[in-house]
């Protein structure tokens, strides 16, 4: 398994209501097969995290994007701090034997703000993780 980053974008998302930082969101999660490898498949899980709060994040913090699968976490990927309306999005690379395939896939991904003021920098806990059953 690899994480790979994809890009980064403008995002046109709302402030949320009371938040007076910066509001790192998970807000989408989707996921693709690409091959079928004889015993495996092979999925990319695309994820943006979006700031869409009132401010930019301060440039010293340190932050991941967590991919977990049953609670374990499979890839993490570092992001960088994000100015005001910035959306970040990035892939990870997950093989699956195919034994599963007749079994739902669900993964769960999460922010987490590892170092810096959290009132500043990620002042809205509650939209932090996504789960979804592919």
């Amino acid at each position: 398994m690899f994480a790979l980053l994809i890009a980064a974008q403008v995002a046109g998302s709302v402030p949320a209501a009371g938040c007076a930082g910066a509001d790192p969101a998970v807000t989408s999660l989707t996921a693709q097969r690409f091959k079928k490898r004889g015993d495996v498949d092979h999925y990319v899980i695309t994820t943006t995290l979006s700031n869409i709060g009132t401010k930019s994040q301060t440039p010293d913090i340190t932050q991941r994007i967590e991919l977990l699968r049953d609670g374990v976490v499979l890839a993490p990927q570092t992001v960088p701090a994000l100015g005001q309306g910035v959306a970040y999005k990035l892939a990870f690379a997950v093989d699956r034997p195919a034994g599963e395939r007749s079994q739902p896939l669900t993964v769960t991904v999460r922010y987490r703000l590892t170092t810096g003021d959290v009132a500043q920098n990620a002042c809205n806990r509650s939209n932090d993780e996504i789960t979804k059953t592919f």
